[in-house]
């Protein structure tokens, strides 16, 4: 025998102390009373080798091994073990003899009426099964396994009322998760009552507490539903019982989409979950002094130079007095340094090219700037209108008009700075003429 396989049968050695009682077990010491089961000289080495077999599935010699145990012994403990793998061979209708056998002497184990149940599915004989499967969960009635089993069955007659009254009475005396789940399950999957599903799972969630295994399961219907306030609700739920920030941060998202920005942000902020998601809120909602600290921050912890551009942006939109000439030099400081860094977004050059030109700070600089931001995105009308209005400052009103009749055809006049921009150089044109 290898040095591998001695070790393999040593640990089942081990192993076969736990799950089976020996003969010495069974003896006690000597002398000390009646014997319970007969005595055999190499039960261990037998139920080392029935294991080593079983373990890889190679049931038909475990089985062998095992029965002889049982022959020799007549503890039912080996017998039992037969008729699993007999099971496992397919054998059922000799398994349910096996298992009849020891419900004889012992009517009230749970764990043979559980094994029955299993030959009577596979032998498609569910009235039987039914029997067997109540009488263990008559047997242990606490236990989930039992309801399983019998749900089951129901299950597969398409009896789902029946399947779901039996999780309920567990239900209504454990109030536990398992059971919650499969009522809810069969509720919204077969039933096709999803209202009362989720009712159930809410009411559960408001009186015993939601757990991440509860939550996530109405989280999925309330996806499937497209019930974004409800999925918002119960992602800030998860966030709060687990500390999770992937929770925080999918609550977030879905407030964002929603404009409840407030609540996104208080989320956010609590969390830490995503500080660049919070930065775009912040800007969204207009809360600009609060963005620009953030864009510091994140800068100052990053060296990214995408942050210093934001907080160039923000120094500009949350200041009151925006002609200020040392604002606007800060504001043109960072924006450069930026870019010196390495920054090359059009947003970025487009809004510094605009605020030159619309301050009278540099224009040609600032029509440079807007220039190669159109390279990126010859199209924007946003960047259109910034050229526009560098013409119109250096009095050249026709190409002005030019750009800005391409950025009315694609915007129309709704937004108010177009709409003065167009009537400005309108009048441009007309005074040139």
């Amino acid at each position: 025998m290898s040095r591998y396989l001695l070790i393999i049968l040593v640990s089942l050695l081990l192993f076969a102390g736990c799950s089976f009682r020996s003969a010495t077990d069974r003896l006690g010491s000597e002398g000390s009373g009646k014997q319970e089961y007969r005595y055999f000289k190499y039960e261990n080495e037998y139920i080392i080798y029935a294991l080593y077999y079983k373990e890889h599935k190679d049931y038909l010699k475990a089985y062998t091994l095992f029965k002889e145990l049982y022959d020799k012994t007549s503890n039912p403990e080996y017998l039992q073990e037969a008729a699993k793998l007999l099971i496992a061979l397919k054998k059922y209708d000799e398994a349910l003899e096996e298992l009849k056998t020891l419900l004889q002497n012992d009517p009230e184990n749970v764990e043979l009426y559980r094994l029955m149940t299993i030959a009577y599915i596979k032998l498609g004989k569910k009235d039987e099964a039914l029997k067997s499967a109540d009488k263990a969960l008559e047997l242990d009635p606490d236990n989930l396994q039992n309801v399983d089993m019998t749900a089951s069955i129901y299950m597969m007659e398409r009896e789902y009322k029946k399947a779901y009254e039996a999780y309920e009475h567990y239900y209504e005396k454990h109030h536990d998760d398992e059971s919650l789940i499969r009522m809810a399950s069969i509720l919204f999957h077969k039933m096709n009552d999803r209202k009362k599903s989720m009712k159930l799972l809410e009411s559960h969630r408001k009186i015993i507490g939601c757990s991440e295994k509860v939550c996530l399961f109405l989280a999925e219907i309330y996806r499937q539903e497209n019930d974004l306030d409800g999925l918002a609700s119960v992602y800030s739920n998860l966030y709060e019982a687990t500390g999770k920030s992937e929770y925080a941060q999918k609550a977030a998202e879905i407030y964002t989409y929603e404009k409840r920005y407030k609540k996104a942000i208080e989320i956010l902020e609590a969390s830490d979950a995503d500080e660049r998601l919070l930065l775009a809120v912040l800007k969204q909602s207009r809360e600009y002094k609060k963005a620009l600290a953030l864009a510091k921050k994140l800068y100052e912890e990053t060296l990214d130079p995408i942050w210093q551009a934001e907080y160039g942006v923000l120094l500009y939109e949350a200041a009151e007095k925006k002609d200020d000439p040392s604002l606007l030099k800060n504001v043109q400081k960072a924006l450069e340094s930026a870019f010196e860094e390495g920054v090359d977004d059009s947003l970025y050059l487009n809004y510094l090219g605009y605020l030159l030109i619309d301050h009278d700070l540099d224009i040609k600089r600032g029509m440079k700037l807007v220039e190669k931001a159109l390279e990126k995105a010859p199209d924007s009308p946003f960047y259109l209108d910034s050229l526009a209005w560098g013409y119109y400052k250096l009095g050249k009103c026709a190409d002005a008009k030019k750009y800005m009749k391409r950025v009315v055809e694609k915007m129309g006049l709704d937004d108010e700075e177009i709409k003065l921009h167009w009537e400005k150089i309108n009048r441009c044109r007309s005074e040139k003429k």
